[in-house]
């Protein structure tokens, strides 16, 4: 049960520690550029047995290293902020990418700076799912021994479902990050579609359910956690953090 954006904002913290203290959240990343990183920072020692990882960043709020504002002028915007979904839309060269390696070290090493070793990858907007950036990501797991990462999402309900083609593609992109030495669950989805078509069967051993607690007005999501999901499927699960894959 990873809860995002970690770092973010107070009321979206706090939202995640209050799940965390009612143990139906087992796991977070955080934000590096957030503008609560360092007020989140104070209160994991509250949860030793949940996992801390981080969530990349190349779409919203300042970069952190001054070469990425000359480097990765392309996806930033008039403020020197990181323009939504630029990177996606730009052309990503060998210069581009050695400058997403650098802005990428500078966000790990913000954690670390603050005592947190990060124990996963995952991208704020999934861009950690670009194909392009595989090299890059496989440097940041030799440089800081950080092997396990978030997948292409692989469980959809209907109405979202995507055309066959980009589902074969997701799945090429997962065999990639196990290929290179990435850890991953088996499925990747979010916890709404996960109680919605997994309750009578588990779909696999292990599965990363993505939750955003205090992004959102409240929603089926919030409500779920207030309801201890678990006790909604038919079969028994063990609520496991990134420590435990």
């Amino acid at each position: 049960m990873n809860a995002d954006d970690l770092g973010i904002s107070e009321s979206v913290n706090e939202a995640i520690f209050q799940g965390m203290q009612r143990k139906v959240i087992t796991s977070a990343t955080m934000l590096a550029n957030g503008a609560a990183l360092k007020a989140a920072a104070r209160e994991l020692h509250r949860f030793p047995d949940c996992s801390f990882g981080i969530h990349l960043n190349l779409t919203e709020f300042e970069p952190l290293c001054s070469e990425s504002f000359r480097d990765l002028k392309p996806i930033l915007n008039e403020k020197n902020c990181f323009n939504g979904n630029s990177i996606r839309e730009v052309h990503i060269s060998l210069f581009m990418l050695r400058a997403i390696f650098r802005e990428w070290c500078c966000q790990i090493e913000r954690l670390i700076q603050l005592g947190i070793q990060p124990t996963h990858f995952d991208g704020h907007h999934h861009v950690q799912t670009i194909p392009q950036l595989i090299p890059v990501l496989v440097a940041l797991r030799r440089r800081y021994k950080i092997n396990k990462i978030r997948k292409s999402r692989n469980l959809y309900d209907l109405p979202e479902r995507p055309a066959r083609s980009l589902l074969a593609k997701k799945s090429v992109f997962n065999l990639a990050l196990r290929t290179v030495g990435f850890r991953t669950t088996r499925i990747f989805t979010d916890l709404q579609t996960f109680v919605g078509l997994c309750g009578v069967r588990p779909p696999a051993p292990t599965a990363e359910l993505m939750t955003h607690p205090g992004s959102l007005p409240r929603d089926r999501e919030a409500v779920l956690l207030d309801e201890h999901w678990p006790s909604k499927l038919s079969y028994d699960v063990a609520l496991i953090s990134y420590k435990n894959l």
